[in-house]
């Protein structure tokens, strides 16, 4: 069964998530991070993080428009992946983003599709924002995009079942203490296993608190992956870009 303390550490590391969500293509991050770059206009010396980069499909996006990228993930799974791709300007490394990051060292921090509320305590995900907050330069610029969760408990999708090369997924979905739940049950043959995916539901006066409480100014909050203006009981995405002062 899996540490339900750590719900993350089971799932992110199993070959059946990167089954379920293999349609996650380069092609759609590329896209996102065509109009983020676009949008910021970063120097072509400027060093970014990638924070929570999976198998590293942001991170090389990034580098393949000349940017230099380190990408650090806790899925020792996928850093393993994400090391094939690998280069002089693009590295990746293990790491827990409630860890510290070598101070004042990056111009850009991404945070990206949804790759933060995952813990137990609010504590937890102030010491995120703040190791993010002490790892950028002076003036430098963190971008987290986070699902609109008060929009995605309105219109859950309770029930899911699929077949992925022949293995079985039967997916749960409910709110609960102010998470978006998912509970995932593998069958792969007669091997049955069971995941679960924890979101904190963050308003945007919620996230909007935790950035401002850290030290950031907050400049621009969107709500796509095109960059339109954020709208509550419209928007799927609720994405941050913020600045160091």
């Amino acid at each position: 069964m899996p540490d339900k303390k750590e719900w993350y550490r089971n799932w992110f590391d199993s070959p059946y998530y990167d089954l379920l969500y293999k349609e996650r293509d380069q092609e759609e991050a590329d896209m996102f991070i065509h109009n983020l770059v676009s949008h910021l206009s970063p120097l072509k010396n400027a060093l970014m993080l990638d924070l929570a980069c999976g198998k590293g499909r942001y991170s090389i996006a990034l580098n393949r428009m000349g940017y230099t990228v380190t990408g650090i993930d806790l899925s020792q799974r996928k850093i393993e992946a994400a090391r094939q791709n690998q280069n002089k300007t693009l590295t990746f490394a293990m790491n827990d983003m409630r860890m510290p990051l070598e101070p004042n060292k990056y111009d850009y921090i991404f945070n990206l599709f949804t790759s933060f509320g995952y813990f137990d305590n609010e504590e937890e995900n102030k010491v995120v924002l703040t190791n993010v907050f002490n790892a950028l330069k002076s003036g430098g610029i963190f971008v987290l995009d986070y699902v609109n969760g008060q929009k995605a408990a309105k219109y859950l999708l309770e029930k899911e079942e699929c077949t992925v090369e022949d293995v079985n997924f039967s997916i749960y979905r409910y709110v609960k203490d102010n998470l978006i739940i998912k509970e995932i049950k593998v069958m792969d043959g007669v091997v049955e296993s069971m995941f679960a995916e924890k979101v904190s539901i963050f308003s945007e006066e919620k996230l909007r608190e935790y950035i401002v409480g850290c030290g950031f100014e907050i400049l621009e909050i969107y709500g796509d992956y095109q960059l339109n203006k954020f709208e509550v009981n419209k928007s799927d995405r609720l994405i941050f870009i913020s600045r160091k002062s």
